[in-house]
């Protein structure tokens, strides 16, 4: 009887212990200000982005996602940064950007040509309706040296022209809300 209670007490300890460490692990939380979201299509977009992170075969991580459009904001909730980081890359595959809220967490870097080029094709923008396209097209015209495009509704790649920086057009894409990869070379 003794060794019972001794065994449930040492069980009831563990427990407590167990229930305080829990509760004491917080969740990462990591704020994207300044994404590009028009529309239902973008805020969806986001969110099966997101939800990509929870089917990874290596490194399955559930990751909370609230996307608020009017704010052009997404808060990102996970028990810690590398699942988060999971959510960004899967967001910048999906052809979105912002301003990250953590310095831990970072965007993944398209390597652009440095110096200037007549000819960028960039790939995997967001554009899924023509509010996303003139978004884009008003931020490439921000952009000096950009003298036209093929951007067109629906379309997730196109092709930069004009005389410019490289990575200045990306810049620009980025401070719209856009992410944009540039194609494999072959």
């Amino acid at each position: 009887m003794n060794q019972l209670i001794r065994t449930l007490a040492a069980l009831s300890t563990l427990t407590a212990f167990s229930l305080a460490g829990s509760a004491a692990r917080a969740d990462e939380t990591v704020t994207i200000d300044g994404v590009h979201i028009c529309c239902k299509g973008c805020a969806v977009a986001i969110e099966k982005a997101v939800a990509k992170t929870a089917e990874d075969k290596e490194h399955p991580a559930e990751v909370k996602c609230a996307v608020d459009s009017d704010a052009g904001k997404v808060e990102l909730v996970a028990a810690d940064t590398a699942a988060i980081q999971a959510a960004v890359d899967q967001i910048a595959a999906a052809g979105f950007h912002g301003k990250l809220s953590s310095k831990e967490v970072k965007w993944p870097k398209a390597k652009a040509p440095k110096g200037k080029v007549t000819s960028l094709e960039v790939t995997a923008v967001h554009n899924c309706c023509g509010a996303c396209t003139k978004a884009i097209k008003a931020a490439l015209a921000e952009c000096e040296g950009v003298t036209a495009d093929t951007c067109k509704p629906k379309e997730e790649s196109f092709v930069i022209e004009g005389d410019f920086d490289a990575k200045a057009a990306l810049k620009a894409l980025h401070k719209a809300g856009f992410h944009a990869s540039l194609p494999e070379k072959k």
